[in-house]
């Protein structure tokens, strides 16, 4: 799914293109080469080959896979991509631990406690090739990537800034949603302090295109959402999380389909 000049939607749980335990998975096309803004669990990994294809791009173009933070949900799938393509997997230097060693992720065994996996599958691990620090430049052919270290979902939480055309757009993973909704969560590694800190990061990106990683994504006025992320932030009342609504779509239709 062509989103902008230079941004497709190649995997998603919400739009149906993939897997029903992806992310949202966008494609970049820089010209001479192609990134890959966060993979999926990794049950879905055909269906974004074939999307990437169905859109007449050539694999051996991908050289850049980027993690937006090391939840399985968003890199599972990397180690499949790899091997198709020439790309190297870059996630901050907090997260690469987590994609290495599996056995200690708490969220994997949640998920696998709780049954949002389908029965018997374990995300492989997948030691990341590069790590990345705040502020850090990534080139992908002719669109420059900056990674803007946003902590608070988890420690490793990268929020991406590019221009498309005339546009400036920010993958935000699970930091800030469509209406200003948060990614918090009852989990080790989240901080609503190191939200409230790095959340201002944001306030003057003056972004139109706003691609989180699960949901509704936004092709202008993407700045007032983070606005309104950042007032949620600022006030003494618990910000809405995403993640509550999408609770109630695991017990009335996930946990059917992991059963099906």
């Amino acid at each position: 799914m062509r989103i902008s000049e230079h941004v497709y939607l190649v995997g998603s749980e919400q739009f149906g293109i993939s897997h029903p335990l992806d992310c949202s998975c966008y494609l970049l096309d820089g010209g001479s080469a192609l990134g890959l803004i966060d993979t999926g669990l990794g049950l879905g990994v055909d269906d974004i080959l074939a999307n990437i294809k169905a859109h007449g791009f050539d694999l051996q173009k991908l050289t850049h896979i980027l993690i937006t933070h090391a939840h399985a949900g968003h890199w599972g799938g990397a180690l499949e991509l790899r091997k198709h393509s020439n790309a190297q997997i870059w996630v901050h230097e907090f997260g690469a631990d987590a994609m290495a060693n599996i056995a200690d992720d708490p969220g994997i065994q949640l998920n696998i406690k709780f049954r949002r996996y389908p029965a018997g599958f374990i995300p492989s691990p997948c030691p990341p090739d590069r790590t990345l620090s705040d502020g850090d430049s990534i080139t992908i052919g002719n669109i420059d990537v900056r990674a803007i270290l946003t902590q608070g979902h988890t420690k490793d939480s990268v929020c991406y800034l590019f221009n498309d055309g005339n546009k400036r757009g920010l993958f935000t993973g699970d930091v800030v949603f469509y209406g200003g909704k948060l990614g918090l969560l009852n989990l080790e590694g989240f901080s609503m302090e190191d939200y409230r800190r790095d959340i201002r990061k944001l306030a003057e990106l003056k972004i139109d295109m706003l691609l989180p990683g699960h949901g509704v994504f936004m092709l202008s006025r993407g700045q007032n959402h983070l606005k309104r992320a950042i007032d949620k932030l600022s006030d003494f009342i618990m910000p809405e999380t995403f993640f509550e609504t999408n609770e109630l779509m695991w017990d009335k239709d996930y946990l059917r389909l992991m059963s099906d």
